[in-house]
């Protein structure tokens, strides 16, 4: 398998570009080997977002070298994979934790009979974030860590839980 691996350099006095820089890095999904040094597969998308924080250093005043890899011992691939799939598996776990604290919102409600189109609002924003947040670590997910599907399955769940809200909303809401 192939790699791009990356070393940067920002300037030392400047937080906003290490954060900033930081926080792309995190976006792309990276693999951080040590300070200043990530990989990432060598796929069209990762080439694209490494262009971009490329030209994003480069505005800072930083330093920025890529190198098409290929590890060399199977058992460095083995581990590189197993790292990438945890940093997903962190992530997917953070969603489960606000998928449990969705389903908790929603029995709360229930049980106060709340049953308010501006809590069914705030519910149903609650629930597309949870969606746009899954697809964005969707996206960095390339070798399909295990967590995926049963955060798949937990979002089912909270649309379910949604809808049955939905309608206990309109139902409680006739005129």
């Amino acid at each position: 398998m192939k790699w791009l691996l990356f070393v940067y350099k920002v300037p030392s006095d400047s937080s906003t570009a290490r954060v900033t820089i930081w926080r792309r890095i995190k976006k792309i999904g990276a693999l951080y080997l040590q300070q200043s040094v990530c990989i990432v597969p060598y796929m069209e998308k990762f080439l694209k977002e490494v262009e971009r924080l490329k030209e994003e250093i480069n505005s800072f005043g930083g330093d920025f070298k890529a190198f098409e890899v290929v590890a060399l011992e199977e058992e460095t691939e083995k581990d590189i994979i197993a790292q990438f799939n945890n940093q997903r598996w962190e992530e997917y776990s953070e969603i489960k934790e606000q998928c449990e604290e969705f389903f908790k919102e929603i029995e709360k409600e229930i049980g106060r009979k709340n049953f308010t189109f501006a809590e069914l609002e705030e519910n149903e924003d609650e629930l597309n974030k949870l969606y746009k947040w899954f697809e964005k670590v969707v996206q960095r997910d390339v070798f399909e860590c295990e967590a995926k599907k049963e955060v798949e399955e937990l979002l089912k769940k909270a649309s379910q839980d949604f809808e049955g809200f939905t309608s206990l909303v309109y139902e409680n809401n006739k005129e």
